[in-house]
């Protein structure tokens, strides 16, 4: 150091000490001139013991080798050199050094030069590096699991095919979760059904159907949360049954290893609408893994979503599923009426159908006399079933536990579907089974699906045709001296491949309206009465009745013009939608009898579709417009008025198509005196009106929005209270219908209905001669300050 200039000296002094690495100053012999304190700390040793020293003592090879020919162990060009550095303890540290040689500024000086070696600890640099990698691991993991929720909620948005949904998520959460599978199940009537995996899983050994009562399902059910399960080492390898640890509580549970997927480590999260479980989604791992609370929430959040889809989707299938088996039993009813009589080809006309419709295989039992049993015909296959038909399918030893409705029951039940009941049939009987059932059971042991619909139309009438010599040129006459006999009693099962969808709820009532067809039918009854059963069944699932709104107070009543029929062209809703929403439907088909039951059916689905799809009143219009001018006749065409209310902003928008304007009573009104409660149109009137529904392709639809407080009531009705006439040929009116309702409102909400019903008797002499749906609804809340 003395061989430089002086403020050049302490110019580099200052240098070092400044800087974070380690730093010696050799001579170009290797003898250390100077090393700074950072040098000086790693070192462990006092500065006279250093400086002095030769650096070829301290820095060696990755191999702790020496430098050959007591060369220096670095070159002087600055690059980079990995070496290891000896401490005075007698280890080793690994640094990269540089190197420079420090110029004198004199030729005759340049042998003499310093050089300038700076060192880094690699071990640092390591765990710089370990900690670098691991924070990017983490974003990457964390953009990755970003993009998979955005990829579910974009492929989700406007999906309309089920199985491609499920499909989508199921691969999509696998993906973003780096899991190793994943699957969903879908809470139905007796256990859950699988309905989709991930690629990963197809070609494995998945429970298709578990009972309630069994397998993770119904654990989380019971939970009513999410669940991060392990499953722990098996102590017994013979033992049937694996042990499970839900992490969230601590607790251990036992299952048997048909009933859970092929996973070490999972987690199971519910899909919830509302309290109600409508199914669970399982994503697991092969190895043992820690699940992370983080994922969980990525699950639920995706599962919070797709229920909302689920909803409306499954809504969406059933508004077309209904569709199709309505047109099923038109097609089933005009083809028997083409016969005029009971001729033998009746029965494989309506089985040949519900063969097609129902994707099912029908097979027949034939009773065998040398075993005095009943055998199941399996294409000339005879099989000898291990009872009685009344112990396979009619016994009370028959267990139907039902704990948990499925997710189509609770949307039936939601949208006010009530099940047809087999009881109500007089010959015909049917019965579902199931993989649990005895038959179901039986059925698998032969290799046959488990699953379908036992059918019992019972003893045939049979139409004996005359010999052809001795028919005359007068057919109907003819016909009504054939003469009719009771045949043989024939029984059937429909079997439906595991493969397909389960028959659902929606499916077995379908058998019921055809069971009430063919009973009918067979009974030879007067047309009128055919006409009343069979508008009774194909609606006794969706009778007019209003849901449970939180916030709103409903009272309601409808009026058939037909007494014996339960339903008719008018109809009422009420659905139920989340962020405390609603949407109010009253609405009347055109016509009377099985197409205006058949029709105000089809309207109150749909509508209950495009109301969870989010659409607007006067877009619910248009899109039921267009629908019903695709299929329906020229005369036929719907009126209705459709509120959409939104509870927590104390705001409703409308659309009345064709509808007579429902009345809006302000609380205000209703504590005023009875001269003061007039009904200005300003005031109580809805008046924005557009034309009806179904009528022209052109049709245009005007949507209006009121405001309302807590107390006020909204008062809807059909046409037929105003169109109601008396002796005289008068109507009845709609100035005549608010007065009754303002001066009857201040009573009460409960019975207001039944009031206006009995004015309406009273002045018709109770002759109604038309449906007659009457609503009144009370806002109970106010608006949510904002």
């Amino acid at each position: 150091m003395d061989a430089m200039p002086y403020h050049d000296a302490i110019g580099l002094l200052k240098l070092v000490e400044m800087t974070s690495d380690f730093i010696a100053v050799c001579a170009h012999d290797g003898t250390i001139l100077h090393i700074n304190h950072q040098l000086l700390d790693l070192l462990s040793e006092l500065r006279p013991l250093i400086v002095g020293s030769n650096i070829k003592d301290l820095l060696f090879s990755v191999s702790f080798e020496r430098a050959a020919d007591h060369e220096l162990p670095f070159p002087l060009d600055g690059s980079d050199t990995k070496l290891t550095l000896k401490l005075f303890d007698g280890s080793f540290t690994p640094v990269l050094a540089r190197a420079v040689q420090l110029s004198s500024g004199t030729s005759e000086q340049a042998d003499s030069g310093r050089i300038l070696v700076v060192m880094q600890s690699l071990k640092e640099r390591y765990a710089r590096d370990v900690e670098l990698n691991r924070a990017l691991c983490e974003l990457q993991s964390a953009n990755k699991r970003l993009s998979g929720i955005i990829s579910v909620i974009v492929e989700s948005i406007g999906a309309t095919d089920l199985a491609k949904l499920l499909d989508t998520v199921l691969n999509e959460l696998v993906s973003a979760l780096d899991a190793d599978g994943s699957a969903i199940y879908f809470s139905e009537s007796t256990g859950f059904r699988l309905r989709g995996v991930s690629r990963s899983l197809s070609e494995c050994d998945v429970p298709v159907f578990l009972p309630y009562g069994v397998g993770i399902p119904t654990y989380v059910m019971r939970k009513q949360r999410s669940c991060r399960l392990s499953v722990l080492p098996a102590i017994d390898e013979d033992d049937p049954r694996i042990i499970m640890y839900d992490h969230g509580d601590r607790q251990r549970f036992s299952l048997r290893i048909e009933e859970t997927l092929p996973f070490r480590s999972l987690i199971a999260v519910p899909v919830f609408y509302g309290t109600q479980v409508l199914g669970v989604i399982e994503l697991g791992w092969s190895r043992p893994k820690t699940q992370r609370a983080y994922d969980v929430k990525v699950l639920e959040v995706i599962c919070e979503f797709l229920s909302i889809q689920l909803v409306g989707l499954v809504n969406s299938l059933r508004s077309k599923r209904m569709t199709k088996l309505i047109r099923s039993i038109n097609h089933i009813r005009d083809t028997l009426f083409e016969f005029g009589v009971v001729r033998k080809g009746t029965w494989p006309k309506i089985s040949s159908e519900m063969r097609r419709v129902l994707s099912c295989d029908l097979y027949e039992f034939k009773f065998d006399a040398d075993n005095e049993c009943w055998a199941l015909d399996v294409n000339g296959r005879f099989l000898d079933i291990p009872g009685s038909i009344d112990e396979m399918f009619f016994s009370t030893r028959e267990t139907a536990a039902r704990p948990n409705p499925g997710i189509e029951d609770y949307l039936a039940h939601a949208g006010g579907a009530q099940s047809t009941c087999s009881d109500d049939l007089e010959r015909v009987r049917l019965a579902r089974f199931n993989v649990e059932s005895t038959f179901g059971k039986w059925l698998k042991s032969h290799g046959l699906p488990g699953q379908g619909i036992f059918v019992d139309p019972g003893p045939q009438l049979i139409v004996q045709e005359p010999p052809t010599d001795a028919r005359t040129a007068d057919d109907s006459a003819s016909a009504a001296q054939t003469p009719v006999q009771l045949g043989l009693e024939h029984m059937y099962v429909l079997l439906r491949d595991e493969s397909y969808e389960p028959l659902d709820d929606m499916e077995y009532d379908y058998m019921l309206w055809l069971a009430h067809e063919y009973e009918i039918y067979l009974g030879d009854a007067t047309h009128k009465k055919q006409q009343g059963c069979i508008a009774q069944t194909l609606q006794v699932g969706m009778r007019n009745a209003l849901g449970n709104v939180p916030g709103l107070t409903t009272d309601s009543l409808y009026s058939s013009a037909t007494r014996q029929a339960l339903v008719g062209g008018d109809f009422y809703t009420l659905i139920h939608l989340p962020d405390d929403c609603a949407v109010m439907v009253v609405g009347d088909v055109s016509g009377k009898g099985v197409e205006a039951a058949s029709m105000s059916a089809l309207v109150k689905t749909a509508l209950t579709a495009y109301a969870w799809e989010g659409a607007d009143p006067d877009g619910m219009c248009r899109s039921l417009n267009s629908m019903l001018m695709s299929f329906s006749r020229v005369e036929t065409f719907a009126s209705m008025f459709i509120a959409k209310i939104d509870l927590r902003r104390g705001r409703a928008w409308y659309c009345s198509a064709g509808s007579p304007p429902a009345l809006l009573i302000r609380s205000s009104i209703l504590k005023s005196s009875d001269e003061a409660r007039s009904c200005t149109p300003e005031s109580c009137v809805l008046d924005m009106q557009s034309g009806v529904v179904g009528a022209f392709e052109t049709m245009s639809f005007k949507g209006g929005s009121f405001e309302f407080s807590a107390g006020d009531i909204l008062f809807m009705y059909t046409d037929g209270a105003i169109e109601a006439r008396n002796s005289k040929g008068e109507f009845f009116g709609e100035q005549r219908l608010r007065d009754h309702v303002m001066r009857h409102v201040h009573q009460g909400l409960h019975g207001l209905c039944q009031t206006i019903l009995d004015a309406l008797d009273e002045f018709t002499d109770s002759t109604l001669d038309d449906d007659i749906a009457l609503v009144a609804l009370r806002f109970d809340r106010d608006k949510e300050p904002e």
